[in-house]
């Protein structure tokens, strides 16, 4: 049970991960050929709804593995009661930190660069305003889309390294 616990996880974490680099590489600048900014608009919404989707999919799941994993064979007990005694805690803490910071980062990318996006496409849909305004909010969108990348590839790099029990057993 416990390998196909730790095998879903891992699958989980590539379809977290595995659609950031498709999307950030692909898929939105695929959508830089599309000059009809009412089109473009409604093909972003239903790409970034069924990534939003995805992401929340297996968010959930890799907290409830993760979570299982810990309490499973696969943890020393003595390593599970005293964590911050070996590497493992400080491991550990690092990559639930920056578990929650990830979903803060996918929250503000949606509440603040999803929503300035959509009103400055409208706004120069409608000839309200200036285009490289709304070019200016897509680089910054993209930039902040990179920083959730990074983020996630480095909870990759920590699993690994959490996973590695000749590293992570050590004591501190």
């Amino acid at each position: 049970m416990d390998t196909l616990v730790l095998s879903f996880h891992v699958l989980l974490a590539a379809i977290l991960v595995g659609p950031q680099f498709l999307l950030f590489f692909a898929v939105i600048p695929s959508t830089w050929l599309i000059e009809d900014e009412g089109l473009r608009r409604s093909v972003t919404r239903v790409v970034t709804q069924r990534f939003g989707f995805l992401s929340g999919v297996s968010l959930a799941g890799l907290v409830l593995t993760g979570m299982y994993q810990l309490n499973s064979s696969l943890i020393d007990p003595d390593v599970r009661e005293n964590m911050m005694d070996f590497r493992f805690g400080t491991i550990f803490v690092t990559k639930m930190t920056m578990l929650l910071v990830l979903i803060a980062l996918i929250g503000i990318h949606g509440a603040v660069f999803g929503r300035r996006i959509r009103a400055a496409s409208e706004a120069v849909e409608r000839g309200e305003a200036d285009p490289g305004a709304l070019e200016a909010a897509r680089r910054a969108s993209m930039l902040f889309s990179m920083l959730i990348l990074l983020t996630s590839v480095a909870m990759i790099f920590l699993g690994v390294a959490l996973g590695n029990h000749m590293f992570s057993f050590e004591p501190r």
